[in-house]
């Protein structure tokens, strides 16, 4: 490790436990269950079976949860809790008998039972209870996040409703999920663990994700379909080649400076840089364009943020840094491999002309309020409404009138997205793999007729216009129909 390593933030336990569980992480995103998610293929008796085990494991989860000592009094708080969303939705799904039927599916669940069995072992350790809190909370905080917008999609239920109420949280607006998993991950790095704790807390991840995708593999076996991978999940446009894409025919050598300058602004294009490496990331415009949930990537050098599972803007730009540990290695060859899957090569990046570091020997970074600002910016972009998109219109709310009308679509591309057909368009890289997710796209400033027209998206002074001139019409219609019927008579 460098002299400055232990500086960075993401050297903390969460980097650790997140770079030793990335096998077991990667598994279960792209478990059968999950793909059928992804694919919208799923049958509700299919999504109920799903819920329920989670709700048992939920419930049993926070009977164990004092969050008035060490260690979860530092992580926890009641907006977190999921039990109580997860009846709503399960009210709705299933009806009155909701809670027997339940009861019946998980006495039925051997993985269901074994987590339980395992979980009430573990709750004599409050380490080990944390161990489940970290990977729980954080699964839904953030790849639930996806996972919502496909239910929602599929449900023709908005954000937050009774049905898909599981993957919202209060205070947490859609989009900023991340916000809320990085605090998440601050605080649980301020915990002191033991490395004896850090073993035992692995071994019960471990264990958790195995019972998890058990208890996958039994829910995708009551009605087998045909999924499609998270990569493809967004447009189907996917690269399924066993190896990177074609590299851009024009290969650009700029250094940091220009690097800069391809954000994306008004339409252009975008680059980042991994490893000495450009990737146009235009095709993800949605995601790293302006307003996008990783904006804050656009245009830098990200090697160190995906080497060390950061999103912290003191790690971007770090030209001097190089892996500290094996797991850093093996996590920056990870993300070289799946990113050069999904979005082509545009060139090099040359070094800096800037010093790399100044007299007292750490190196010069910008100003970090800038660094904080375009990072709140992007992270925490307003999303207009509390839906999620509506498929006519393509704008924030999903409107039932879509699904009645067999109108169901994506929201048009911007034409300077990308400068390779080959590249898919808006798959998000991080999701989960940082416990980050943002899949919704802002809102355009120029709304469409479909979208004003809409009743989902109407605000209230909207709704009382409409009420107004609706009575004045009828008042108007009684008086002119009355005084017709007088003249008729006369």
């Amino acid at each position: 490790m460098s002299k400055y390593g232990h500086l960075a933030r993401s050297d903390g336990h969460s980097k650790w436990f997140l770079q030793k569980t990335l096998v077991e992480h990667d598994r279960s995103m792209d478990h059968p269950w999950m793909q059928m998610i992804y694919n919208q293929s799923f049958s509700i008796k299919q999504y109920a079976a799903w819920l329920a085990r989670n709700y048992a494991v939920f419930k049993a989860l926070e009977s164990k949860i004092d969050d008035s000592v060490e260690p979860l009094k530092q992580v926890h708080d009641a907006s977190l809790l999921r039990a109580g969303t997860l009846e709503t939705d399960l009210a709705r799904l299933l009806g009155p008998s909701w809670s027997e039927e339940v009861e019946k599916m998980c006495e039925e669940s051997p993985a269901t039972r074994r987590y339980l069995e395992q979980l009430e072992k573990d709750a004599a350790n409050p380490w080990l209870v944390l161990a489940h809190h970290f990977l729980q909370y954080n699964a839904v905080l953030s790849g639930g996040a996806y996972l919502g917008e496909m239910v929602s999609q599929k449900l023709c239920a908005p954000h937050g409703a009774p049905g898909v109420r599981f993957y919202a949280f209060d205070g947490v607006k859609p989009g900023k999920e991340s916000a809320r998993v990085q605090q998440y991950i601050r605080d649980f790095d301020k915990i002191e663990i033991t490395t004896e704790d850090k073993d035992k807390m692995l071994v019960t991840m471990r264990g958790v994700y195995n019972d998890t995708e058990a208890m996958m593999a039994e829910v995708f076996e009551l009605n087998p379909a045909k999924g499609i991978k998270y990569t493809s999940a967004k447009d189907g446009n996917a690269n399924t080649s066993a190896g990177p894409l074609k590299p851009c025919a024009e290969q650009l050598e700029i250094d940091l400076a220009a690097l800069q300058t391809y954000t994306g602004e008004n339409g252009g294009r975008i680059l980042m840089s991994l490893a000495g490496e450009l990737l146009d990331v235009s095709s993800g415009r949605e995601l790293y364009g302006p307003g996008g949930g990783y904006s804050m990537l656009a245009g830098h050098d990200v090697t160190r943020c995906l080497a060390t599972m950061s999103l912290e803007p003191d790690d971007l730009d770090d030209m001097g840094w190089s892996p500290e540990s094996a797991e850093d290695t093996e996590a920056l060859n990870n993300w070289r491999a799946r990113l050069k899957e999904k979005y082509p090569v545009a060139g090099k990046l040359l070094p800096s002309e800037e010093p790399a570091s100044s007299s007292d020997g750490l190196r010069k970074r910008k100003d970090k309020k800038e660094d904080t600002d375009k990072a709140a910016s992007a992270g925490g972009a307003a999303v207009a409404g509390d839906g999620q998109k509506c498929p006519i219109s393509g704008k924030e709310g999903t409107c039932p009138m879509a699904a009645i009308m067999g109108i169901g679509g994506k929201a048009p591309e911007t034409a300077a997205a990308s400068t390779s057909s080959s590249a898919d368009k808006s798959t998000g890289f991080m999701k989960g793999k940082s416990l980050v997710a943002s899949v919704d796209k802002n809102s355009s400033s120029q709304e469409s007729l479909l979208y004003r027209l809409c009743p989902l998206h109407w605000d209230d002074n909207t709704i009382r216009m409409v009420v107004v001139i609706a009575v004045a019409s009828w008042a108007s219609g009684i008086f002119i129909g009355w005084n017709l019927r007088k003249i008729i008579m006369s």
